[in-house]
Formats: C-alpha cells, sequence, structure tokens
C-alpha cells in the first residue's frame, strides 16, 4: 500500500492538473471565480471534492510534501540547489546523501545560518522523520518527539491526524446511532409479535371447556411480561436509561427481585421507580410470579383441568385473584355446556339417542332360504379379504349352514331430518347393506382415494 491519498470520484483530476503551468492555474482560478454561475458555496463543496482523503496508511512524505517525494540517496548539494538555491551549495561534502547527513548534519555544515535553513525545510523534516522511522500516519500519531519538528510540519500532521479521529469519531457515533435504531426496531418488533401473540392466544382460549388446563385460563395463553427482556423494557419504555449490556438476558422477573442489583446507579434508579410505566409492570409481572405459585401449588393437589377445579374442596388456599379467574371461567363453562345440552337433546339430533338397530339375516332350508328380522346389532358383521388395492366380502368365512347377515337397518320412529326433508323422503330406516359396509371400512382405513377418487350413488347403494 503506497499510503497515498485515496482515489475518489475525482481522484485523477490532481494527476491531469499536475501538467499544467503555475499560470495556467491562476488564470484558470481566476476565471472561475470571475464565473458568476457559481457561489460562493458551490465553490467551496466543488473545491472540498478536489481534497485528498487521508487515512492513516497515509505517508507523512505525502502529506507534508502535497504529492512530491525526497530521494534518500539525493546530494546534500543537489538538495540545496533544489530547495534553496544554486548559490547555497556547499564547497565540502556537497556530495554527501541526504540519508547521511540526517545523521550528523553539524559534521557535514557548520554554517549555522545555513544549517538553521536547512533543518526548517519541510523536505529536511520529512527526511527526519523517515530516519527515526516514522513512514505513515499512524505512526506520527504514536510519535513521543513531536516537539523536535518545526511547528509548520507536526500542524500539518496533526490537522490531518484531528480531522481523521473527527471523521472516525463521527462514523462511530452513526454506527451507534443505527445500531440504536435496528435495536429498538428489533425490540418494538418482539413487543409487538408477543402482544399479537397474546391476543390471539386470548381469543382462541376464550372458548373455555371442562377440559382445559388452568394455566391457559389463568395466564390466557399469551407470553408472560415477566419473561420479557430487562434491555428491551428499558430501551421501549425508559428510553434506553440504565441499559447495561450484560443485562441483555436479564429477564424482568429477576430484575424486580432485584433491580439494584442489575442498575448500580442509584440515581437513574430511583427516577426509573417514580415513573408509571416501572410502577405498572412490576405489578404485572409480581401478579404472574403470583399465579404461578398457585398454579405449582394446584399441580401438586392433581388440579390440572377445569374439571378437577370445579371437584376442588381447596378453593381458598388459592389468591384471591387465581380463584376468582378460574371461577370465572367454570361459570362460563357451565353455562355454555348446558346451552349446549338444551340445543342438541331438544332439537333435531335427539335421533341420535333414541334410534334402535335391526338386522335382517338369511336362513338356509331344506327347500330354499328364510328372510327373518331380528333386533338389536348383528352379532357379526360382514367380513372382507384384502385383494389388490381394495377389499371385497369374503364368502369363504361364511358355513353352509349358518345364517348369513343381508341387512341392518337404523330405525326412529320420528324419521331422520335429512331423509324426511330429503328430496326422496327416505322414511324413517336407514339400510346398511354389504356394499354399503365395504365402502364404509375402505373410508374408515383411508384407503379411499387409493381405490376410486369418488364415489357415486351407484356405489353405496
Amino acid at each position: 500500500m503506497s499510503g497515498r491519498p485515496e482515489e475518489g470520484l475525482y481522484g485523477n483530476v490532481e494527476s491531469q492538473s499536475s501538467n499544467v503551468s503555475q499560470g495556467g492555474r491562476r488564470r484558470a482560478r481566476s476565471e472561475f471565480e470571475s464565473d458568476t454561475d457559481y457561489s460562493s458555496a458551490t465553490r467551496i463543496r466543488l473545491e472540498g471534492m478536489y481534497r485528498p482523503q487521508w487515512t492513516m496508511s497515509s505517508t507523512v512524505e505525502d502529506i507534508l510534501l502535497e504529492g512530491s517525494t525526497n530521494r534518500t540517496d539525493m546530494k546534500l548539494n543537489d538538495f540545496l540547489r533544489s530547495k534553496l538555491g544554486e548559490e547555497w551549495v556547499v564547497e565540502r561534502n556537497g556530495n554527501v546523501i541526504m540519508e547521511a547527513f540526517i545523521q550528523e548534519p553539524d559534521a557535514y555544515v557548520q554554517d549555522q545560518r545555513l544549517l538553521g535553513r536547512i533543518i526548517n525545510l519541510t523536505e529536511y523534516q520529512v527526511y527526519k522523520l523517515h530516519h527515526e522511522g516514522v513512514f505513515f500516519l499512524r505512526q506520527w500519531r504514536e510519535y513521543k518527539r513531536k516537539d523536535t519538528l518545526t511547528p509548520l510540519a507536526s500542524g500539518k500532521l496533526n490537522g490531518v491526524l484531528t480531522e481523521i479521529e473527527i471523521e472516525a469519531s463521527r462514523e462511530a457515533d452513526e454506527r451507534v446511532k443505527r445500531e440504536e435504531e435496528k435495536l429498538i426496531r428489533e425490540a418494538e418488533a418482539r413487543v409487538r409479535q408477543e402482544a399479537e401473540e397474546r391476543v390471539r392466544r386470548r381469543e382462541a382460549e376464550m372458548k373455555f371447556t371442562m377440559s382445559t388446563n388452568i394455566e391457559d385460563v389463568l395466564f390466557q395463553g399469551g407470553v408472560r411480561v415477566k419473561d420479557i427482556k430487562l434491555n428491551d423494557f428499558l430501551l421501549l419504555e425508559m428510553e434506553g436509561s440504565g441499559i447495561v449490556d450484560t443485562n441483555r438476558d436479564v429477564s424482568l422477573e429477576e430484575f424486580f427481585n432485584e433491580p439494584a442489583r442489575y442498575i448500580p446507579d442509584a440515581e437513574v434508579l430511583k427516577g426509573m421507580k417514580t415513573t408509571v410505566r416501572y410502577l405498572k409492570m412490576g405489578r404485572a409481572v409480581m401478579r404472574e410470579v403470583d399465579m404461578e405459585k398457585d398454579v405449582r401449588m394446584l399441580h401438586e393437589k392433581g388440579v390440572v383441568s377445569l374439571e378437577q377445579w370445579r371437584d376442588y374442596e381447596g378453593k381458598d388456599t388459592v389468591s384471591p385473584l387465581a380463584k376468582g379467574t378460574l371461577d370465572a371461567a367454570l361459570s362460563r363453562v357451565q353455562t355454555s355446556t348446558s346451552v349446549v345440552k338444551s340445543t342438541v337433546l331438544k332439537g333435531y339430533y335427539e335421533s341420535v339417542y333414541n334410534a334402535s338397530w335391526h338386522h335382517v339375516v338369511e336362513i338356509p332350508d331344506g327347500e330354499g332360504t328364510v328372510m327373518k328380522v331380528r333386533e338389536g346389532e348383528p352379532p357379526q358383521s360382514w367380513t372382507y379379504k384384502k385383494v389388490g388395492g381394495t377389499r371385497e366380502e369374503d364368502d369363504g368365512v361364511q358355513q353352509s349352514a349358518a345364517e348369513r347377515l343381508r341387512l341392518m337397518v337404523l330405525a326412529w320412529d320420528d324419521g331422520w331430518p335429512y331423509t324426511m326433508n330429503g328430496p326422496h323422503r327416505a322414511g324413517n330406516d336407514l339400510c346398511v347393506n354389504c356394499e354399503v359396509e365395504r365402502v364404509w371400512q375402505i373410508v374408515k382405513r383411508g384407503s379411499a382415494l387409493t381405490v376410486r377418487p369418488t364415489l357415486s350413488p351407484s356405489d353405496v347403494c
């Protein structure tokens, strides 16, 4: 890495302009400044584009000499001739190289006036820094003998160093700000997601049943506020006051048990404790902690569901809040169950409770067969065997002289709601033959789709 200024959008302008004479530069500047199309602010902004962008890896030579270079093998007289003029060359030791001259300048130039002029040259200062191992700006930052340089050289290097440090500080502040904004967005998203989850679960759990877990009743199926992370709470509710990186995994339950342990600044903690948000969150956390104790105690007593809570005789042993919540949920379930029962038993589907089975059998005799109707379900339904991907009736298991089941009938005197209102009015009896039951066995075993994608009315008649 050369350490030269980094090229930006206009990085090649400097190299192009180096071929222009000084007079040409002055004329161009004069023309530029006389152009009324540009305001002074615009000129400043455009000129800023041409300023080199120094970094900590930039060389002190580039900074001090602005692109020119020193040669370590340059002779002393060549150096004096190029920097001070022909009249300043020395008769003795003029051929000593600058690298040697830097080490003992008094040994080669006895004229103190000339020596002073040489030492004050910026080019000499660069030689001196190189001799002491300072080549880059980052080395200048650690250099202990800055006061040995001329004010011009040290001031220029310090100025560039300050600019870089200010810019680095600004970028660091922007990174911190972006990180804080990111943390706020993430925390807000987590809290919003948790709130939506609480609402969703609460809406779902409002339909309690006797088998509903008491824990779901008490906490409404939502995310516990006591499990919220301390830093999230401080960031969203306390404007970031008191945030410590080591507290990122601390829950609010842990925090409210020992606030001073996690926020050692007494003044900050005192200010928090006077806010409504702190007090409300503290009460919510403690309420959840108390209800968790009730849940553990009830579980130890074998009370897990609302049904078990109904029969539990030690209801007064839990906190009033937990008892009130469980009693209210139990009351809603009992009321809801009563309404459902009355609706089912008094409506159309009372038939399910009063229907009765009969079945028809075929009995062989000496002259033929006889069909008889018997009450109740048959002792043995039809038997099937697997054939390929389907099932067929297995006649082989039937004994020749045994009764053969031909039909099963489910009947209700008042008739079935669907068949009574259907277009064909099938009557009060629902008939099930061998083919209907075969299809039912296929469906029940999950084979319907592999046997036949759709069933037509003829399949079950």
